[in-house]
Formats: structure tokens, sequence, C-alpha cells
């Protein structure tokens, strides 16, 4: 499927040189970024479906090197390449939605892109790893380059990005950690303390297993290369015996992390305690079915 993707972005990249002159990889980068995504956003407002599938063919294509390094970043959610593919093409229209670059002189399209693809990575590492029953999320690291290609000498990271851009693109979903944490609250606000206990246990214990093999991707050239690829998948066995062999300290981490009435907190640890290893996994599925209505408030 990325090999078929990739032969129709070209395709169509080919029809936006012969059409507007520009050239997907032409140099300066940055400025003929700037360019189809600028296209991109007229042909958006003006609703032109056709000129808006040349220029964001044109964008792919330059960010297509984007699709392996989103790989690369999520070892623990077994998709394929061509999942990573449209990860990007949503980047590239939340860039669009943003257009932060059109009003604020410190920030550029290719930063822009860049953003928008770090956001998404998250939005979609959450989204998934709790789709596939696991809540053993990711921080998204503020050192993470979102420097220009052509800029090698000012090494431009996300968290200087954020800083510079003060809005609602900086900050959303950044920190994985703390959206469990703001999901496990919720469970906690709603007296549901037993579900609490256990999303908590899922997001910051050992409860999964790596599994590796080897994928096939294509690069910037469509030339076909092989990488290790790495999946991650929630083990409920883990999970049941920690839940059943939860420290002595785990009522002071938990009071101290989470507001929470602590006779409320003695009584759902009580319950999961008693509990046999058939309840637990009924427990557990059950919690995970709940979590998962709730996933859209916090991606």
């Amino acid at each position: 499927m990325s090999r078929q993707a990739f032969t129709i972005f070209k395709e169509k990249a080919d029809i936006l040189l012969r059409e507007t002159g520009i050239k997907y990889d032409a140099k300066p980068y940055k400025e003929t970024i700037r360019k189809m995504l600028d296209g991109y956003c007229a042909a958006y407002d003006a609703g032109d479906e056709y000129l808006k599938d040349l220029y964001i063919s044109g964008l792919m294509l330059r960010h297509w090197d984007k699709v392996k390094n989103l790989a690369d970043k999520c070892p623990n959610i077994g998709l394929e390449e061509s999942d990573f593919v449209d990860w990007v093409f949503e980047a590239i229209t939340l860039a669009c939605e943003y257009r932060k670059w059109q009003t604020d002189e410190k920030v550029n399209a290719q930063q822009c892109i860049n953003q928008c693809i770090e956001t998404i990575r998250v939005r979609k590492y959450y989204e998934f790893n709790l789709d596939k029953h696991s809540a053993n999320y990711n921080t998204v690291s503020l050192e993470t380059p979102v420097a220009d290609e052509t800029d090698t000498n000012s090494a431009k990271t996300l968290g200087d990005t954020l800083s510079d851009e003060e809005e609602e693109l900086q900050t959303k979903n950044v920190d994985g950690h703390s959206a469990a944490r703001e999901m496990i609250q919720t469970f906690i606000n709603k007296k549901k303390l037993v579900e609490a206990i256990i999303l908590d246990v899922i997001a910051f214990g050992e409860t999964t297993k790596v599994l590796k093999h080897v994928a096939k991707g294509i690069d910037e050239n469509g030339d076909e290369y092989k990488y290790t690829k790495y999946s991650q998948e929630f083990w409920a066995f883990k999970c049941i015996q920690l839940l059943s062999n939860l420290p002595d300290t785990y009522t002071e981490y938990f009071n101290d992390s989470y507001d929470v009435v602590p006779a409320q907190f003695n009584a759902a640890l009580e319950v999961l305690k008693k509990a046999n290893n058939q309840k637990l996994y009924r427990e557990v599925r059950a919690t995970l079915k709940s979590a998962r209505t709730l996933v859209s408030r916090y991606i």
C-alpha cells in the first residue's frame, strides 16, 4: 500500500510541476514547502479538490522520510507503514487548519508541519495503545528536533517551538503520561475507583510484552528497504499478577498521585484484593472497554 501511495503521489507531483512550476524537492526546501502549503490552503479555501490533491502530493513526497521516522518512534503499536503514511497526511491537513506560519514570522511552514506530525503522533500513539488494551503511554520528548532541513546549525527542538507559538497547537497532547493521569482522575471523580486502580496499573506498570519482526518500506526515491519493527501487546496475565500483588506502598503512591477520598480508595483496593483471577480478568476487560469510550476527550 505504501508503494502504491508513493506512486500516486509522484504522478500528481509531476502534474503539479507541469501546471504550477513547483518542483516538490526544489531548493531551498523551506521556500518550496511554504509555496506548496500556501497553495494547499488556498485550494482548500476555494474547495478545489483537484489542486488540493496536487499540492498535498508534493508535500507528502517532501516529507516521505517522516513515514519511517514515525515507525521508528512508535515501536509498540502493531501498525503497517501505510498507517504512518496516513499520519503524515493528517499532520499536513492539521497544519493547514492552524496556518501559524502565515501569521507569525517566527514560525515557518516546515516547522508547522513538523509540530503537527508530533501532535498527530502523540494523539495516535495514545489512541492505538489504549485500543490495543494498553495504556503504557509515552511522553513526547521536548528535545525532539523540529528544525528546518536546511538549518544545520540551529537544531530547533519541539520545546523551542512550543515556547515560540504559545497557543493550543503548542501544548495539545504533548505529555502522554499527563493524559493517562487525567483519564484516571476522571474515573476517580465518577467514583469508579476499581477501574481507576486498574488503569493506573496498566498505564504505569510493566503490563506489555514486546514483539520484533522485519518489515519493508519505501524511501523518498521509491526504493525498497528493510527495517526492524517492534510491536507491543497488552499482557493481561502480567496485569493480573500486578493487581494481585500490589505493594504496601501503593496506597501512599495512589493518594499522592491523584485527588482521591482515602476511604473510597481503600474500599476499592479491598475489592481487588478479595477478587480471584477470573473476576480480575473480567474487571480488566470491562475497565478497558469503559476507557475507550472516553479516549476522544484526551486526543
